[in-house]
């Protein structure tokens, strides 16, 4: 059987044409060490001042997981950390960045809502420090951690 050939690598005019006729949305800019997807430029100078700020002492990196059998009570446990500024990372997992005082009043009020009715669930909050996140495998679908780390801050436009 014969070697079939090495193909040589696409540049990125190639890739966009590609891009297109596979109706795909996004345009490599010009050609760089390693190719990147263009964003605008509002979400380039978010990237950019989310990345330049670092952790503070007081604050640390959690895994909240749960597994609930009511759907009511999944639902409200689910609301109550999006609105603590908790990232949804799979269906019954949240990752977040807490200031302390702040984790440890998410603790308290997922323990109040544990024993607040009879129920065989359980919740885990697994405190992650930064070196274990760098060493994080993830199979599957992949996620922006870089994003998901970085402080938080607001923009006006």
């Amino acid at each position: 059987m014969p070697r079939s050939k090495k193909s040589s690598a696409l540049t990125p005019s190639e890739l966009n044409q590609l891009w297109e006729q596979a109706t795909l949305p996004y345009q490599l800019e010009t050609p760089a060490a390693e190719p990147t997807l263009a964003m605008p430029e509002g979400i380039r100078l978010l990237y950019k001042t989310l990345h330049t700020t670092s952790k503070r002492p007081e604050e640390m990196y959690c895994f909240i997981m749960y597994d609930i059998e009511s759907n009511k009570v999944r639902r409200l446990v689910a609301k109550y950390l999006e609105k603590k500024g908790c990232q949804r990372v799979q269906k019954s997992v949240f990752f977040a960045r807490l200031h302390r005082h702040l984790h440890r009043d998410i603790a308290d009020t997922l323990r109040q809502i544990q024993e607040a009715y009879q129920n065989h669930d359980s919740i885990l909050i697994l405190p992650v420090g930064e070196d274990m996140l760098n060493k994080l495998n993830c199979i599957g679908k992949d996620f922006e951690w870089e994003v998901l780390t970085a402080s938080r801050h607001t923009l006006f436009f």
